[in-house]
């Protein structure tokens, strides 16, 4: 699994902000960041087995509303993935003033 593999599903969302680790400074919200943070393969006898993948998936809005809202369009987006694991987290950047709503999933390969 590679940011190859996440952007042609997500690319499209937030007018087309989004971007990998991080976004280019002055991009105006909504935007989105993603990121896979780790990976995790099984070991078998004779080389690697299947590998579970973290993804991280960031919604930035300037409302909690709207950043809830991206996430569950994220979430439908990465669905032929089939994530599992789902988590959501949702948070508040006052030096910015945006909210995050976050979705973490592991993907298995």
């Amino acid at each position: 699994m590679t940011e190859a593999d996440i952007y042609p599903l997500i690319g499209s969302l937030a007018g087309g902000n989004v971007f990998p680790y991080v976004a280019p400074s002055g991009t105006a919200a909504p935007w989105v960041v993603f990121l896979l943070p780790t990976a995790v393969s099984g070991d078998v006898f004779c080389d690697q087995a299947e590998t579970a993948s973290t993804l991280q998936i960031d919604a930035w809005a300037q409302s909690v509303d709207e950043a809830r809202a991206l996430r569950s369009q994220i979430r439908a987006a990465i669905a032929p993935l089939s994530p599992v694991s789902l988590n959501e987290l949702n948070d508040y950047e006052p030096d910015t003033s945006l909210y995050r709503a976050t979705l973490e999933v592991q993907i298995w390969d």
